[in-house]
């Protein structure tokens, strides 16, 4: 049998492209196995108003970060998978969730890439002393669930997926039908014993899981542990969560005593608030259900050679593109000559079409080397006829700009304004906007 490295697809013959998932030669051969099962007790139906009664409240881990991206917390029988690239911090931030999780009962850590006296030479630096953490160097899964039941443990880390085994499977450690035969026993193991289970996950070089697609349709969340590669900051972001919204960031800094929480982001996106230069702007975008107010920064040059050149970090591509057509048409600015290059700072990626009247803002005023004063905040979608849409979650993005004490002056959609539940937020003016052109009108 033949599977797909990439989404588990199943042949009889090797194929040079997956049908399923469009992956080239990613096809491998492995003997067809059935994943081993626990013994699990039968259930019967139960009606909705009864079922109220089974509703478990969630587990604080500790970390208000990491609470924030579960969605209040860890769940008993849930199954966690944090995946991301060599040295970001995975296991740094698992060691952390399990020394606050020792509180709730005792926690089995297995390590089956590490010795205890690398996992105690980390615990070290970082402080941790525990008597209810339990360390343990096995890849043998039969032998972990024994642990499991031995000590009686409330708590399951698992470093990592795709190194541990099941001796029932004939496939290598990795494989495909190991990884899933495993991540299946895990899942089954928090549901029946009715624990949380963390497991790590190593990446490929295209940023994805490695291992088949299934294994994130097997577990109820799973979060992208990362970070640029000379920047000490992570981000924790949740692809995926049965018991919370996906999307959601965290945001920590990697010190030599472990991971740091970023509750306040304002250091980390916002530019000095004495820095004037062209081609700033403040916006204010949700990722999750997190507001978070950071600076778009455009760059636009006189190209030097034949083709000018457009590039966007952090921004969408197409979008970019689409707002500097809007602006030549709407605005009657001519940038066919110019090369353009737009930069969100702090390194992170947005998607939210909120940020358009604030990237359209930044481009305009590299273009006319015009200052844009750092007390001002952009909202609005930007459309093609030139006018500024309605966003959403209005409410939840001015709380977070007067909760910051650093605006004065608000630049919103008209269509919004009878959303705002507060007349007169406190220090900040509320402008009303119809259209680009009449924004920037008002500014200059």
């Amino acid at each position: 049998m033949f599977i797909c490295n990439s989404c588990g697809y199943k042949s009889v013959k090797w194929l040079g492209r997956c049908p399923m998932c469009g992956s080239w030669e990613s096809f491998s051969e492995e003997k067809e196995v059935v994943s081993p099962e626990l013994d699990k007790p039968s259930s019967s139906p139960v009606s909705l108003g009864q079922s109220e009664v089974l509703k478990r409240e969630r587990i604080p881990t500790g970390i208000k970060e990491l609470d924030k991206v579960l969605g209040g917390g860890l769940i008993r029988g849930e199954v966690v998978l944090v995946g991301g690239p060599p040295g970001v911090g995975k296991s740094t931030l698992l060691l952390e969730v399990s020394s606050h999780l020792t509180s709730k009962g005792k926690v089995l850590y297995v390590s089956a890439e590490e010795s205890i006296e690398q996992i105690n030479l980390r615990a070290d630096r970082l402080r941790i002393f525990s008597d209810n953490l339990y360390l343990v160097n096995e890849d043998n899964l039969e032998e972990i669930y024994r642990h499991l039941k031995q000590g009686d443990f409330r708590f399951l880390v698992v470093d990592s997926i795709q190194v541990v085994y099941h001796p029932k499977i004939s496939s290598p450690k990795g494989s495909v039908s190991q990884v899933k035969g495993c991540a299946d026993f895990f899942v089954q193991i928090a549901k029946n014993e009715g624990i949380p289970v963390l497991i790590i996950g190593h990446v490929t070089k295209e940023g994805t899981i490695a291992g088949p697609k299934l294994l994130e349709h097997l577990v109820d969340c799973v979060l992208y542990f990362e970070s640029e590669t000379i920047s000490t900051y992570r981000i924790l972001r949740a692809v995926k969560n049965r018991f919370g919204p996906a999307g959601e960031l965290a945001f920590f800094e990697m010190t030599s005593s472990g991971l740091k929480e970023l509750a306040n982001l304002a250091d980390l996106f916002l530019p000095e608030k004495d820095r004037s230069i062209a081609g700033s702007c403040i916006v204010c975008v949700i990722e999750g259900i997190r507001p978070i107010t950071l600076e778009i920064q455009a760059l636009v040059s006189r190209a030097s050679f034949g083709m000018v050149r457009r590039r966007s970090l952090g921004f969408d591509f197409n979008r970019f593109s689409l707002l500097v057509a809007i602006i030549e048409k709407r605005v009657k600015i001519s940038l066919s000559s110019e090369d353009v290059f737009l930069n969100v700072g702090g390194g992170i990626k947005i998607n939210d079409p909120a940020a358009d009247l604030g990237a359209c803002i930044a481009i305009i005023s590299s273009y006319k080397d015009k200052i844009v004063p750092f007390s001002y905040v952009f909202l609005g979608e930007v459309g093609l006829a030139g006018e500024v849409r309605a966003v959403t979650n209005i409410n939840l993005r001015l709380k977070e700009l007067e909760r910051s004490k650093l605006f004065k002056k608000v630049f919103v959609p008209q269509t919004n304004v009878r959303e705002v539940e507060k007349k007169n937020y406190r220090g900040i003016k509320i402008e009303e906007v119809t259209s680009l052109k009449e924004v920037l009108d008002r500014i200059w």
